[in-house]
């Protein structure tokens, strides 16, 4: 008797403990992508396959909750969900929450979270420029950078690449770089495009790329449009990803034009052009050299890319001199965590500002005025620039 109650017992807590097991939890809490005046997408993971649906609402004055009366679901049991939410209002405040339901019918809300829609085109706005947020050596850096983000309360955000270290280890992914920006990333969609630290794995696609795997794509907010692009790719003159890149900027009407991608056209690093201890540089990427000629065929007016963990502004730059009527200003920010590099140790006829720190850009778009601030990781105000149009 005794040794069969042994083994009910044993039995019993064998099947609790596979209960327990099977009981949902996230891997990745949720977060925003792709939002325009009337959708957004919402994402998360579960670590077991589980039924998954949003629950939302636009924001009521004189409210005692969150309004989360309307539902938006997923089809079949999957561990990462993705759930666009369709039919929304342009410039127009919601809340929102996951809900995740095992199979044992065991339920995992998440946290209500605030999103905003896209702005109509007439009205300011302001985004953040993130880019190499790759965690070592400095594994919470981004973290801090990103919570720095959010105090200035943006609209959106976007990523010039190597969001971590190595594309390919899901640690990466779901130990660093999305639970370190899930607070910033809950509220805000990020747009982000590919660096070399992602080697192009899955792991990008799946967490943060396109939802029709362009490599080419734009973003529209108020009177502004920023032209994302695959640098990794072949993009000599020709090619197909340059035909791209040079279609998606013909066919722009935006007041304000805004390229990213990830590497570097312009740039003073002491020894990723050419080691300047003993010899020349480069001062740039070769194979990237003939973009800014298409950049100022079509009227770009600002270039973000990362790749050197340094800080620089060039002068507004055309026909590769030193234009401050009609030149392009080109501004490396690879400052979101990755290690430290330095400038060259002689000036390059481009730079106007070097900064050797960890940092962010904030931008901000209001009619025919551009401002723009870099930020180091303390919250202080290092660089600024404003652009001006002509009223037209």
């Amino acid at each position: 008797m005794i040794k069969q109650v042994f083994q009910f017992c044993m039995l019993l807590m064998a099947w609790q403990a596979g209960f327990a097991a099977d009981k949902p939890s996230f891997v990745v809490l949720p977060y925003l992508q792709w939002a325009t005046q009337t959708s957004i997408v919402v994402k998360w993971e579960t670590e077991h396959p589980t039924a998954g649906w949003v629950q939302y609402g636009p924001a009521e004055f004189d409210a005692k909750k969150p309004n989360l009366s309307r539902m938006s679901s997923v089809d079949a049991d999957t561990a990462f969900h993705t759930v666009q939410l369709t039919g929304l209002q342009a410039q127009t405040e919601y809340f929102y929450r996951t809900v995740s339901v095992s199979q044992q019918g065991d339920t995992l809300y998440s946290e209500v979270y605030p999103f905003k829609t896209a702005v109509n085109e007439g009205t300011p706005i302001g985004f953040i420029v993130f880019s190499d947020s790759q965690g070592r050596p400095n594994p919470n850096v981004w973290g801090q950078i990103a919570t720095l983000a959010e105090s200035e309360r943006p609209d959106f955000a976007v990523h010039a690449g190597d969001q971590v270290d190595n594309g390919y280890r899901l640690s990466d992914w779901v130990g660093q770089f999305l639970p370190q920006g899930q607070p910033f990333m809950s509220k805000y969609a990020v747009y982000a495009t590919l660096g070399n630290h992602e080697r192009d794995a899955p792991y990008f696609h799946k967490y943060l790329g396109h939802p029709e795997n362009k490599r080419t794509f734009t973003v529209t907010y108020g009177n502004t449009q920023v032209i994302f692009f695959d640098s990794n790719q072949d993009l000599s003159v020709g090619s197909e990803h340059y035909k791209e890149l040079e279609a998606e900027l013909a066919k722009s009407t935006a007041r304000w034009k805004i390229v990213v991608h990830h590497h570097c056209i312009y740039s003073s690093d002491n020894d990723d052009h050419g080691n300047t201890q003993v010899g020349k540089s480069t001062l740039g990427i070769p194979e990237l050299a003939h973009l800014p000629a298409l950049y100022e065929k079509y009227g770009v007016d600002l270039v973000f890319y990362g790749h050197v963990h340094t800080y620089e502004r060039t002068w507004p730059i055309r026909n590769n001199g030193v234009d401050n009527r009609n030149g392009i200003t080109y501004i490396q920010i690879g400052g979101n965590g990755g290690g430290l590099e330095t400038p060259a140790p002689l000036r390059s006829w481009f730079t106007n500002k070097l900064k050797y720190g960890h940092h962010f850009g904030y931008v901000r778009v209001a009619g025919d005025e551009l401002h723009f601030q870099a930020i180091d990781i303390h919250g202080q105000v290092f660089d600024q620039l404003l652009l001006k149009k002509q009223s037209q």
